[in-house]
């Protein structure tokens, strides 16, 4: 009887274990945007069903030390100040004014070599739309230049900002060999909406969970995301004192469709870690670094 008890709370804490496990790998992908490459379907070349979209190429910035360059050719997007700061140093102008990119319109596409001996040019062409991905046509062009010394090839470019982005398509303009290489847009990862209707169909309902707060105590907290865009909040003080809070109003999924917020002042903000799991954000948008701050169906 009692090795039975042992075996029984030996796999309790196991498994438990194993889902506090879970939930923390899921968290770790959260941070990466593998780049792949695909073979382009013959509807996504077709020219009239592109929905073309206004860009310009910026100047005036350098990628930062900290910035990883894992391949020849790499492939960035940026949809906030935040990640634009993360990525970029400014170059000091006469004027010393920087005119920042407007991430309430657009989005920036970067394209980034290898630092070389060889001067190139990173040239696009043209970037369109289609079912909610953004495709971008590029070429790099080799310019003369005193060789001896290392350049940083760069290529920083503004796009009009579409009401959705799952994921941006490179295609190499030159070699039209009908491939690309694909990088998920903003936080998005593998257990991400893959659209809209996804979303909605499986990503709502009602998640539960209890929440840090001031003086040892804590926050019971229930959301109830509805398919609608409508939500109702309960949040309640633990140990139990009267103090219930409740609140109504409407979600917004963010463009990649990766997190939303309540209200459009940033109440609250949350991430999708799958499913069947949210993630409460700071107001900067930023993670926690806990799982104190989780709610599950």
């Amino acid at each position: 009887m009692k090795k039975t008890f042992v075996l029984i709370v030996f796999l309790l804490v196991s498994f438990i274990i194993s889902g506090c496990l879970s939930i923390a790998q899921e968290r770790k992908t959260l941070k990466t945007t593998p780049m792949k490459e695909v073979e382009l379907k013959d509807v996504e070349l077709e020219p009239e069903r592109k929905q073309f979209l206004q860009f310009r190429k910026r100047s005036g910035f350098f990628l930062k030390n900290s910035v990883k360059l894992p391949n020849n050719i790499n492939f960035f997007t940026a949809n906030s100040v935040s990640k634009f700061k993360s990525l970029f140093g400014i170059a000091k102008t006469i004027s010393n004014t920087v005119i920042f990119p407007d991430f309430g319109k657009n989005i920036l596409i970067i394209i980034a070599e290898k630092p070389s001996v060889t001067l190139h040019d990173i040239a696009v062409n043209q970037v369109y739309m289609k079912k909610n991905n953004i495709y971008v046509e590029y070429e790099i062009k080799e310019q003369e230049s005193d060789k001896g010394y290392f350049v940083q090839n760069l290529g920083v470019f503004e796009v009009e900002k579409p009401t959705v982005i799952l994921n941006v398509y490179f295609v190499n303009f030159v070699n039209k060999d009908n491939k690309a290489l694909v990088v998920s847009f903003g936080s998005r990862h593998d257990k991400s909406p893959s659209d809209v209707s996804d979303m909605l169909a499986n990503y709502t309902g009602v998640y539960k969970g209890v929440f840090p707060a001031a003086h040892n105590s804590k926050i019971f907290t229930e959301l109830n995301l509805k398919p609608d865009y409508s939500y109702t909040l309960r949040q309640e003080y633990l140990p139990a004192e009267c103090r219930a809070f409740e609140s109504a109003g409407k979600w917004y999924p963010s463009v990649d469709i990766s997190s939303f917020i309540l209200n459009k002042n940033k109440d609250l903000i949350f991430y999708f870690i799958n499913k069947n799991a949210i993630e409460k954000l700071s107001n900067t948008c930023e993670r926690l670094e806990s799982n104190n701050y989780v709610l599950k169906k």
